[in-house]
């Protein structure tokens, strides 16, 4: 019961904590994959370790039955004798509804999430092929007639980018890094990655680490698209291109999407300033491995370092007190 109550307190340290680490991060110039990386890793770890703690406190004194049957068998029983559940069988419960109850709400939210996505691209298609020009590609692109230089890319089936004819009149060269900065965001899958954000923040903002998911995993997914722009085509021309399209006037970006420069622009101008050669395949997969494995062993961890605290606490007289 010590080591479940151990798990649980360092879940929460490092969900508290978290949110704090991954913005240094991204103000240190980390590499936003990585901090991508970091982010699944803590919130997957999350729901594993708070699972695990419930584990340990109620299998090892009743054998492998399946865990919510043990739980209300227990609880029931108690309760047709008179007498209370035992605290441990009670704490179980409860944690187990809650866990339960926050998947089901996460999963709902991706759903709905997912509805409405598939939704407004179908509805946004429709309109486009009245008043764009597509351009083909293995991501089409749809022209829009208007002057200001705008550019937001729109996941579905098929993902595509929406432009308007100004970032070829105003950029010029520089355009070719605005359309390879939308297509990023397609090949990586950030609209999902966003969505899974926004559905975690709604479904467990009490948690600082789900609350604060979707401002931190919207910056990573631009520095990282930003990054790969910048790798094809030059950190001058990202530069360059979100400087002249930031605090443009070309309408309202749909809700659903992910602009050139709608976010962060700041902080991904100091990214870029700083940005050296890509490094490669097999280092940047090792960097990834050793930052989500770190991530994943944070809470048990922590768990473990609190183990002697709780000890002295709830069992003063094994140490001598």
């Amino acid at each position: 019961m010590i080591l479940a109550v151990a798990l649980l307190l360092g879940v929460a340290v490092v969900a508290g904590c978290a949110p704090a680490v991954l913005n240094r991060m991204l103000h240190r110039r980390v590499d936003p994959q990585l901090v991508l990386m970091t982010w699944g890793a803590l919130v997957a770890t999350t729901f594993i370790t708070v699972t695990a703690a419930l584990t340990i406190a109620v299998l090892p004194a009743h054998g492998p039955a399946p865990l919510l049957v043990q739980l209300l068998h227990h609880c029931w029983t108690a309760l047709q004798h008179g007498s209370a559940p035992q605290v441990h069988l009670a704490a179980g419960l409860l944690l187990l509804t809650a866990v339960a109850g926050l998947s089901s709400r996460v999963s709902i939210g991706l759903l709905r999430h997912a509805r409405h996505q598939r939704r407004e691209h179908r509805r946004h298609l429709e309109l486009l092929r009245i008043a764009a020009r597509p351009e083909s590609g293995a991501f089409p692109i749809m022209w829009l007639p208007h002057p200001e230089p705008m550019a937001y890319s729109v996941a579905g089936t098929p993902g595509f980018v929406v432009a308007t004819d100004g970032v070829r009149d105003h950029l010029g060269a520089d355009a070719a890094a605005v359309l390879e900065h939308e297509r990023a965001h397609l090949r990586g899958r950030h609209h999902l990655l966003v969505g899974l954000a926004e559905a975690l923040s709604r479904s467990a903002s009490w948690i600082p680490l789900m609350r604060r998911s979707p401002e931190l995993v919207r910056t990573a997914v631009e520095l990282a698209a930003d990054r790969s722009a910048a790798h094809q085509h030059g950190p001058s021309a990202v530069r360059s291109a979100l400087l002249r399209m930031t605090g443009g006037r070309g309408g309202p970006m749909p809700s659903h999407a992910l602009g050139m420069a709608n976010s962060a622009v700041a902080l991904r101008l100091h990214h870029l300033n700083g940005l050296r050669t890509a490094p490669g395949r097999a280092k940047r997969a090792l960097a990834s491995g050793m930052v989500g494995l770190t991530a994943a062993t944070l809470p048990t961890l922590a768990g473990i370092a609190l183990l002697p605290v709780l000890a002295m606490v709830t069992c003063p007289f094994a140490f001598g007190f």
